[in-house]
């Protein structure tokens, strides 16, 4: 064998949890590759495998051998091996003890100025092969999985029964056993396809034979574009687009080893639903892909993606068609009952419905968002006898038939159900808008209404959350207060509302009971959401630096830290800023050492050196025209005329000993440091970026 071969070991199994084959799979190879590492064996790169039927991994060029391995020890000092007579002492017999030799068998070697006792041993390297057993079973026991099962009188324990194992290194069984299970160089293709085993002669023939006598496409990606591919062929076939979520895909992916899709239909009588509804009933109950036409409105053929390649499709295409009718007769049935009532109706209902123990019942908590709707509305202009409505009924659809056999369509229910209310178009889209974002980087709300509720929505989930002492701890978050913040954050941000968060905060603190004591953690929930801040820029590729020194100032308008932030960003391209920032450091260092009754105002009468009267001419200059504009939040344009002081600012501290002798002299001097300092502190604190450009 040379001394780099390629690994193969495929875990054959029962069907496996389509929603977790993804990442098990990727999982499994990481988990294989990292107790490679451990054993000291090097590889190029790895691959991971994947179906329905089995995960698997490849490892490319790995040692064939463990290095040999030089093992040296340090024992007690000779002082302390040996007594007065030279005989050994306990510490010197424990030492050679754990390094399984007499005390005879050790050497004396000056170590870091002291004699010790020395061990020195040679340890030559396993074969690869004879580590693969203790490294396949502590694999399989660390996989993440959410429950394992027994199939069998043995303790043998995995997500899915095991059927059988392939372990070959270069062209060479691995002999080994888990579970029972001998390892072999053999796989199986499509349980119906070609239900026999396939040979695998080398790792690198694994893909192919599968593939080519085996119809079963075993890697992920191939798979999913060949699933994709047949998808768009069939939809143009009916002049159509398919509409799903890369999760369904994923999914649908690892439900087949051999996709085959077909185009299905079924009774337009159902298209007279919501389309939301009849999708979710394909895609999540039936895992179908919908087909819509170029207006977006939903038809009434679907796609499904079989597992075999029939002979007679006609009869699998019926057999679909005949699935699906009775799940959308079930979801038709839930939609017209939640007709028969009003959404207002519900509310009374929502009474019993708990939000959380001490924060109350939904009903309390839609009539706090009321109260802090209307707060945000009236800074915004928006309507508030509308915003009102929303607020009390964006919940509503919580205790609709719809929502409790579909819960990921909370919202659209609502929106639907007013409109049949005959609400306010605006009212309906807010209720379904409130949600939004979902997840991460998901779509925001696009009305102002829809914005408001979702703002109020948080941000009283947020105090009251922090109120009751039940903030985040670690990874803890089971209220979702950090996406909370940060969709908070996207919507004032991103749709440049003018919005105080903190003047947001204190208001939804009133709207708790007294007991609650929500104005005690204002402070705090604000300190916290600007703290997500940070990662929000981040994701953006903005400097840490220029975040940290934005959110010193504590400023709390969103819209303003994200103006400000993009001022200081445009700020650094100038060839002043690295100067300015320099400076504005320095003035900053000696501040910190002043005391606060050693600065007052500049009298120019005391200036001795004309950098001190340049430097102040300039200041007075520019103190007017910049104030106007922090008032209007244009910090790009003051910081621009700002940069204008580098050169008197330069001059000042070339020429100029600020902590001059004459206390008088001294402290003019510091005030005139003070103002600028004052002005530049009304964007950002400077001394926190890095002298950059």
């Amino acid at each position: 064998m040379s001394d780099k071969q390629d690994l193969l070991i495929e875990l054959g199994t029962e069907d496996l949890p389509a929603k977790l084959l993804l990442r098990l799979s990727e999982e499994f190879g990481l988990l294989v590759c990292e107790q490679l590492k451990v054993a000291g064996l090097s590889f190029t790169d790895h691959s991971v495998y994947c179906t329905p039927r089995r995960l698997a991994v490849r490892v490319n060029q790995l040692d064939a051998y463990q290095q040999d391995q030089i093992i040296e020890r340090k024992g007690p000092s000779k002082e302390h091996a040996f007594d007065q007579n030279g005989k050994p002492t306990q510490a010197a017999i424990g030492f050679a003890r754990s390094c399984n030799v007499e005390v005879d068998q050790l050497d004396l070697k000056e170590i870091d100025g002291q004699t010790k006792l020395f061990f020195q041993s040679h340890r030559a390297g396993l074969n690869t092969s004879n580590l693969l057993q203790e490294l396949l079973f502590k694999v399989v026991n660390s996989l993440s999985v959410p429950k394992r099962m027994k199939w069998d009188d043995s303790s043998a324990e995995f997500i899915r029964p095991l059927r059988w194992l392939l372990v070959i290194f270069g062209s060479e069984v691995v002999p080994l056993e888990l579970y029972k299970l001998r390892s072999n160089n053999f796989s199986y293709g499509h349980r119906f396809h070609y239900p026999e085993k396939i040979i695998i002669s080398h790792p690198g023939d694994y893909v192919d034979s599968l593939n080519n006598k085996g119809r079963v496409l075993v890697d992920f990606k191939t798979r999913q574009n060949e699933i994709i591919n047949q998808v768009e062929h069939l939809a143009k076939t009916v002049n159509s687009k398919p509409t799903y979520s890369q999760d369904l895909l994923n999914e649908i992916t690892n439900l087949v080893e051999w996709p085959s899709a077909m185009l299905a239909e079924f009774n337009e009588v159902f298209l007279s639903m919501p389309k939301e509804l009849l999708i979710s009933t394909m895609q999540d109950k039936q895992k179908y892909i919908p087909l819509v036409d170029n207006d977006g409105e939903l038809l009434s053929k679907f796609i499904i993606i079989s597992n075999i390649e029939s002979k007679q499709p006609d009869v699998v295409k019926s057999g679909n068609e005949k699935v699906i009718t009775p799940r959308l007769e079930d979801a038709s049935f839930f939609w017209h009952r939640d007709l028969n009532k009003t959404l207002k109706s519900k509310q009374e209902l929502l009474k019993s419905l708990v939000f959380e123990k001490k924060l109350g019942s939904v009903y309390d908590k839609c009539v706090r968002i009321s109260k802090l709707s209307k707060f945000i509305s009236s800074q915004l202009n928006i309507d508030a006898k509308l915003t009102r409505q929303a607020a009390m009924l964006c919940k509503c659809d919580l205790l609709t038939e719809m929502v409790g056999e579909f819960p990921e369509l909370q919202g659209v229910a609502g929106r639907y159900l007013a409109l049949n209310d005959k609400e306010d178009v605006k009212v309906a889209q807010a209720i379904e808008e409130h949600y939004l974002p979902k997840q991460a980087g998901g779509n925001l709300p696009s009305s102002e209404l829809g914005k408001v509720i979702a703002i109020a929505d948080r941000i009283d989930t947020l105090v009251g959350i922090f109120a009751i002492g039940k903030k985040p701890s670690g990874l803890k978050d089971p209220y979702g207060l950090r996406r909370a913040s940060l969709a908070v954050l996207r919507i004032v941000i991103e749709a440049n509302l003018k919005l105080d968060l903190l003047a947001c905060l204190s208001e939804a603190a009133k709207t708790f009971t007294k007991d609650i004591k929500a104005p005690t953690v204002v402070n705090e929930v604000f300190d916290y959401i600007l703290d997500r801040l940070r990662a929000y820029y981040t994701e953006k590729n903005i400097d840490i630096d220029i975040i940290d020194s934005v959110l010193a100032n504590r400023p709390t308008a969103p819209r303003d830290i994200a103006a400000r932030i993009q001022a200081l960003c445009n700020f650094r391209k100038l060839p002043n800023a690295a100067s300015l920032s320099a400076a504005n450091k320095r003035i900053r260092n000696i501040l910190k050492k002043t005391e606060r009754d050693s600065i007052g105002r500049v009298n120019k009468k005391l200036f001795t050196e004309d950098a001190e009267s340049a430097l102040h001419a300039a200041v007075e200059q520019l103190s007017d025209e910049v104030e106007v504009l922090f008032q209007q939040h244009e910090y790009e344009q003051a910081l621009n005329k700002l940069a204008d002081l580098r050169k008197p600012v330069d001059t000042f501290f070339d020429d100029v000993m600020v902590m001059a002798e004459d206390a008088e002299l001294k402290k003019n001097r510091i005030s005139l440091l003070a103002k600028i300092d004052s002005l530049f502190m009304q964007v950002a604190d400077f001394s926190r970026l890095q002298n950059n450009n």
